[in-house]
Order: structure tokens, then C-alpha cells, then sequence
């Protein structure tokens, strides 16, 4: 597209011209993104998997009373350890947020009003116990951030409290376990950050040999990577587990596009003075990385439209949107004035001409031993797309064998042609595979349960499982059904509670339903009073605590405990029969009840990810597919990149059944993520053998070529984008870990697409299309 190609190629001569005003813009970015990186939250647990649901911001208001649990193991009728808990429990009520303490302590001064001296006396109220629990329960309605320093509240409390040795404390709870999570998701962030920066330092320093500043596209990279914190910081999105995903992702993206417009540069300045090389390399390359960068944002934003109301999944599609766009505009507000900076500094001559240091160097670029096509992206990409010839024009150039492609390139030409002979064989087979991967997708595991997702063996989670064990607490799990209406205290809406429960316990997985029914019943005697006045006589004598349980502002809550260690399908069977016990017990007018609570939508909400990851894939071929559509503005040719790509979506599975990689609702969304990453291999292949078409070679010559020289560079360009996303394997969170070897093999099947399925791709299209040239509609018979 010229009027794209012409807007480079002004950007490149506002650069040339003045490259420290272009740095300094893009300083005062890197202080504005810092101001913004300090704004960012994280979310941990199932929390960032709930959106935003009214009925659970009022459950949340009224009902959701965290609690930090302690739990205390040893001689806990020491007279010694009692007096530690009381301090501990007089100096925990003092603290702001902190709504009561139930400890063991509250029952030996009830029945002494003091602590006495004598462990016979304590036995007496406590029993022989090995084990105590202090609950410290929190208002109802707090944040993450505000229950965060509650825990550290706690643990400085239990050691103030000076516990007599033999006996172990152990603070856990939700809030101890956000509090340890949220700390290892920042230190994750930063580690995987700091090792994808240093494979991609590896990386570029052995498969770019010989180009000047080769580690430049770090520098660049790295500020795209500051420049996207600082985006998420002022556009409130939150840092979360799969959104620490995201930067080894972008580094691995981002280099690429960064490299794309070093080499094109560095291609320039062998036959060219600076001032016009870099106009001329920004107006080859730029519309096609821009395509690039459009492709792969629009896979993410396939994940992000098909996951609205799951804030973990739109955090992490926001997320990468905003890198891979400003990854790109460092590329080019940063390296590219750098470069043009150097080569100042270096002295015009020494730039330019095909015989100097620079034009040698620029020539050493290649892995191999090639100009043009071996160079890792740019070079190889066409010059059609630009106003400057193409250098691959000569005569060695048109000849795939001759010894400038190198070894791998030559190898590379072979098999393009040979596939490209063979099309319908080849696509027969990559069919054939991807049906495969298709009926093999249902047996695949699937990873839903967000207790899944972090390490195992975080002391948090450890302690918490304990605690679980110790208490008998692992035996279930609670959850919540809010009540509404105004006749939440009148005997007929007791009754119908009561009906509930009666309902609810008879079914599978439901162990226990706990409601004010229950507690009416249990202060009357085992009877529902037959009047509304008789009821508040009751629950008079309720004490206030557990008034409050079921009772606020005009809501009442219901507790189900089901089984805990429930599997995906029983947990989903299990809020079936919740809901529809509610709608056989048959609530009175003008009442309603809505299970609710974290666990209730958390789940339901991944699972729902992850069953819709088809319709995520097919969003994202189709964006990519409008995209393409746009720019080419012929429908054969924005069809023919993508079709190598649906091979994948499919091969996919064969590669994760193989390696038994879960579906992870992180990796639900690989397959869009999948055809926009990919795309770019396919779009750089195609355009070279267009370009070679339009010299009137035939098709396997002009695939030939194609193959010879822009095989290797996408295969390098792929390879250093696998560097960067192996990073993800290292991840202690499970989740990451896995879509990190998922990704890394994603990316090396879609450059085998590339290479063995987009050739004789491209024939057959060529072929059909000649059929609808050849067509002729005056030749048809007309109706008698």
C-alpha cells in the first residue's frame, strides 16, 4: 500500500534529521511511564477471576467477613500458651478492619474472668488439646490491598505475643495467602523478565553475528516494556498471575520487530548515504511489521472480546495489546535514532559504499553467509513494499542455489519447491494431522481449579492445607446464597429456608445448609415460631455475632458446604443442584436467592474460557483475516496466510496430548494468540514469492526463491521469538510453566506451516484464481 509505504517514509526522514529530539520524546515517555508503573495493584487467587456482579458486591458488603486464621499446635492448655493467645486475641481487636477475635482465651476468662495459674483449671474449660484456632474475623466488604497488611498485623502480633517454646503458631487464611501470593507474582514478574531479557541477549549475540549494535534491540525492547507498566499503571488494569505472563511474550515479540528495522536499516546503508537509507528502509519495512503488529494485537484482542466479564483474562489481553503496540513504537522512537546516532558518530563515509567497514559488516549480517533473505527479517522482506529496488534482484539472487543463500537456505529452496510440487499431497497430509488434533482436543486435561495455578509449595498454601487438616476443614467447602426481599423475618420465608435445606441435602455432593431457619430453629426449640413478632422475639436472643451471619441491611445469607476436593464437572453439577433446589423449594413472593460468593463464579467463569476457546480461535481468524483483508484488498491473498495457521489450531492439540499440557484458560486463548504471532511468517513468505511472480518466474521457481531467502530469516526471526517465550517454562506458578512450553511449541510448528503447508498453499490458490481469470460467463448457455 503506497500511501502506507510514503507515511514511513516521512517517520524515517524525521528521524534521520533529528534522532535527539526522537530520544528525548521518548525519555519523557520512560518518565511518565515510571509514574504509572507505581500505580499498579495486584488481584491473586480466584478473586481476579470474578468481574464485576452486583449480587456479589452485595454479598460482599454485607456477608464476606475474611477471617486470618491462627492456628496454635503444642501445649495449648499451658497456662503460659493460654496467656500468649489472650495477648495475642486483646492486641488483634485493637486493629483497625478487624471486626472480633474467637479465641480459646474468650472461653477460660468467661469462665474464670481470668487466666489462672493452673493448667487443671484450664483442662477443665479447654479440654486436653493438642491443637487451639484463634479466628480473627475482618469487616465484611475489604479489598485485597486492604487485607494484605492485616496478615503482616498478624504475624507481628504472634511475636509479640511471646509464645512459651513447644508451642508453633501458624498464621494462614485467605488473607496470609494473598498477601504471599501477590509477593511471588511481583518477584515472578521481575525474574521472568529479567531471564527472557537475558535469553534474548544469547540469542541475538550468536544468530546475529557481525551486525553492528546487536544487542541494541534490547535497549529498545526493554523500553517498550517500561513504556507498557507505565500504560497498565494509568489505565488501572492490575498485575495478576496471567498477567505476569505477558512480558516474556512481548520481549520475544518485540525483538522481532525491533530486529525487523535494525537489519532493513543496516541492508540500506550498504548501496546508500544515511540520509536517504533510513526513509528508504522505514518505507520497505515499516507497513508490513505494522501489519504484523496488527495481527498479533488483533489475536489478543480476540481473547479479550471473548472473555468480557473474566477480569484475569481481559487484564491479560489489555496487557499485551498495550506492549505489542509500544514494543513497536520503541523500535522505532529508540533504536532507529540510535542507530542513526552511531552511524553519525561513526562519519558518513563510513556508512555508506559497498566496498567500506559498514557495507562489509552490513553484508556479515546474515547467519549465514548471504545478503538479502539470509539476514534475519527485513532483508528478507519485499522490496515491493517500498520505494527503494529490490537488492535481490541480481543475478545471484535469483538463482535459490548459488552459494550467497548458504547451506540452510539452499535446503530450505529444495523443500519449498519440493512441497510446492506436491500440493495436494501436502495439504492432504497437514489436513489429515490437523483432523487428528481435532478429535484428540476432548481428551485433553484441563487445568480450572485456580488452587491449580500457583506452586504447591508455597508456604502459604502449605500452611493453609494444615490448617485444613487440623481443623477438619478439608472435609468441605462453603458457598453462599444471598437472599433478598422484604419478608426475610416473617415465618413463611423461614419455612420455605427451611424447605431449601431439606431439598438442597438431599442431593449429591451437598453435605450441610446452614440458614437463619437454622439458627430460629436451633434458639426455638427445634420450631419455627407461627408469627413475624414471635420470630424477632427469637433472634433477640441470638447473639449478635451470629445474628450477623445470616442477617444484613435487608439481606439474609444462606451457607451450602459442599465436598471439597470436588473436580471441575461435580463442582459444576454441584452449583446445579443448588440452584435448582432453589427453584423446587419454591421461594415466596416478592423473595429472591442468587448463589453467589468467589467460588460460585470463579470457576464456572474458567471452565466457560476454556470451553469457548474455538470460538476465541475463530475470532481471531477472523480479525486477522479483516486486517489482511484491508491491506491487500484481495480476498486469495488475505486467505492464504491464515490457512497454514488453522493447521496449527489443530496440530496443537496432537503436540499438547503428547506432552500432556493441560488446557489452562491462559492457553484457551493460544489459538487466536496463535494466527496473529504466526501470520507474520506466512505474510513474509508470501510477499517474497509474489515479488518473485511478478519478475514472470514460475510458481515453483518464484517458491524456490522464496524458501531459499526468506526461509532462513524467518526460521532465525522465529527461533529468537522462542528464546524469549522459553523464559515462561521457568515460571513457579504451574500455569505459566505450562503455556510456556505450549507457546514455545506453538511457535515452531507455525514456522513448519510457513515453510511446508503456505507453498503449496499458494499454488492452489494461484491455480484456482487462474481458473477465475480464465472464467468466462458469456460462454454459459442461456435459458430457453
Amino acid at each position: 500500500m503506497q500511501g502506507l509505504s510514503d507515511v514511513f517514509t516521512r517517520v524515517g526522514r524525521t528521524i534521520q534529521a533529528r534522532p535527539g529530539l526522537t530520544l528525548l520524546v521518548a525519555l519523557v515517555l520512560v518518565g511518565g511511564a515510571l509514574v504509572g508503573a507505581m500505580q499498579i495493584q495486584s488481584v491473586t487467587g480466584a478473586e481476579s477471576f470474578v468481574g464485576d456482579d452486583p449480587t456479589l458486591d452485595q454479598f460482599s458488603e454485607s456477608f464476606d467477613r475474611g477471617t486470618i486464621a491462627t492456628l496454635v499446635r503444642g501445649d495449648v492448655t499451658n497456662p503460659g500458651a493460654v496467656r500468649a493467645i489472650d495477648r495475642y486475641d486483646r492486641r488483634l481487636s485493637s486493629v483497625d478492619h478487624v471486626e472480633r477475635v474467637v479465641s480459646p482465651a474468650d472461653r477460660v476468662r468467661e469462665a474464670y474472668g481470668y487466666v489462672p495459674d493452673s493448667q487443671a483449671q484450664i483442662e477443665r474449660v479447654l479440654d486436653d488439646e493438642s491443637t487451639a484456632v484463634v479466628q480473627v474475623v475482618l469487616e465484611p466488604g475489604l479489598s485485597q490491598p486492604e487485607t494484605r497488611p492485616l496478615y503482616e498485623k498478624a504475624t507481628d502480633a504472634r511475636d509479640w505475643a511471646a509464645f512459651p517454646g513447644g508451642v508453633t503458631v501458624t498464621v494462614t487464611g485467605n488473607a496470609a495467602f494473598s498477601a504471599q501470593l501477590n509477593e511471588l507474582i511481583s518477584q515472578s514478574t521481575s525474574q521472568l523478565l529479567s531471564l527472557a531479557v537475558g535469553l534474548m541477549i544469547v540469542a541475538l549475540f550468536f544468530l546475529f553475528r557481525g551486525v553492528r549494535l546487536r544487542l541494541l534491540p534490547i535497549v529498545a525492547v526493554f523500553t517498550g516494556v517500561v513504556w507498557t507498566f507505565g500504560a497498565i499503571g494509568f489505565a488501572g488494569v492490575p498485575n495478576s498471575t496471567l498477567t505476569s505472563a505477558v512480558f516474556p511474550i512481548l520481549i520475544g515479540l518485540g525483538i522481532d520487530y525491533s530486529v525487523q528495522f535494525h537489519e532493513r536499516y543496516e541492508e540500506e546503508l550498504e548501496d546508500a548515504p544515511p540520509r536517504t537509507a533510513l526513509p528508504r528502509a522505514m518505507g520497505g519495512i515499516g507497513p508490513p511489521v505494522l501489519v504484523a503488529m496488527l495481527a498479533a494485537a488483533l489475536g489478543f484482542g480476540a481473547t479479550w472480546l471473548s472473555s468480557v466479564g473474566t477480569p484475569a483474562f481481559v487484564w491479560f489481553a489489555q496487557t499485551s495489546i498495550f506492549g505489542v503496540v509500544l514494543t513497536f513504537l520503541a523500535g522505532i522512537l529508540v533504536l532507529l535514532p540510535l542507530l542513526t546516532l552511531y552511524v553519525r558518530w561513526k562519519g558518513d563515509d563510513d556508512a555508506s559504499g559497498a566496498g567500506d567497514g559498514a557495507g562489509a559488516q552490513g553484508a556479515a549480517a546474515a547467519v549465514d553467509d548471504g545478503p538479502g533473505g539470509a539476514t534475519p527479517g527485513p532483508s528478507s522482506r519485499p522490496p515491493a513494499m517500498g520505494p527503494h529496488p529490490a537488492p535481490a534482484a541480481d543475478a545471484s539472487a535469483q538463482d535459490p542455489a548459488s552459494d550467497e543463500v548458504g547451506r540452510l537456505g539452499r535446503v530450505l529452496g529444495r523443500t519449498t519447491r519440493l512441497v510446492a510440487s506436491r500440493p495436494l499431497v501436502v495439504l492432504a497430509l497437514a489436513t489429515l494431522l490437523m483432523l487428528g488434533g481435532f478429535h484428540v482436543a476432548s481428551d485433553l486435561g484441563t487445568m480450572a481449579d485456580t488452587e491449580e495455578f500457583f506452586p504447591q509449595d508455597l508456604p502459604a498454601y502449605v500452611d493453609l492445607q494444615q490448617f485444613r487438616s487440623a481443623t477438619g476443614g478439608g472435609a468441605s467447602t462453603q458457598f453462599d446464597v444471598l437472599v433478598s426481599g422484604d419478608a426475610l423475618r416473617q415465618p413463611e420465608t423461614l419455612r420455605w429456608l427451611a424447605r431449601f435445606q431439606g431439598i438442597a441435602e438431599g442431593r449429591d455432593l451437598v453435605s450441610t445448609v446452614q440458614s437463619p431457619a437454622t439458627l430460629v430453629q436451633q434458639y426455638n426449640d427445634g420450631t419455627i415460631p407461627q408469627t413475624t413478632a414471635g420470630v424477632e422475639r427469637v433472634l433477640e436472643r441470638v447473639p449478635t455475632a451470629q445474628r450477623q451471619r445470616v442477617y444484613a441491611d435487608g439481606y439474609a445469607h444462606v451457607v451450602v458446604d459442599g465436598e471439597r476436593r470436588m473436580n471441575n464437572q461435580e463442582l459444576l453439577d454441584f452449583l446445579d443442584s443448588v440452584e435448582t433446589s432453589i427453584a423446587m423449594s419454591r421461594p415466596p413472593p416478592r423473595v429472591d436467592a442468587e448463589l453467589t460468593g468467589t467460588a460460585a463464579i470463579a470457576t464456572p467463569s474458567i471452565v466457560q474460557q476454556i470451553e469457548g476457546r474455538n470460538l476465541t480461535t475463530a475470532l481471531g481468524i477472523a480479525f486477522v483475516f479483516g486486517a489482511l483483508l484491508l491491506y491487500y484488498r484481495r480476498p486469495l491473498r488475505a486467505v492464504a496466510p491464515l490457512i497454514p495457521m488453522v493447521f496449527v489450531v489443530g496440530w496443537q492439540n496432537l503436540y499438547m496430548a503428547a506432552l500432556s499440557i493441560p488446557i489452562s484458560p491462559l492457553g484457551a486463548g493460544l489459538g487466536a494468540m496463535s494466527v496473529g504471532i504466526g501470520a507474520e511468517y506466512t505474510i513474509i513468505v508470501m510477499e517474497r514469492y509474489f515479488e518473485e511472480r511478478e519478475r514472470d518466474v514460475s510458481r515453483l521457481d518464484a517458491m524456490e526463491t522464496a524458501g531459499a531467502r526468506v526461509g532462513k530469516a524467518i526460521s532465525v526471526s522465529g527461533m529468537t521469538t522462542v528464546f524469549g517465550f522459553s523464559a515462561l517454562t521457568l515460571s513457579p506458578f504451574p500455569v505459566l510453566a505450562d503455556f510456556g512450553y505450549l507457546t514455545v511449541g506453538v511457535i515452531l510448528l507455525t514456522l513448519v506451516a510457513a515453510l511446508v503447508t503456505l507453498p503449496p498453499t499458494l499454488v492452489v490458490l494461484g491455480r484456482l484464481g487462474d481458473a477465475v481469470d480464465r472464467w468466462d460467463p458469456s460462454t454459459l448457455p442461456l435459458p430457453t
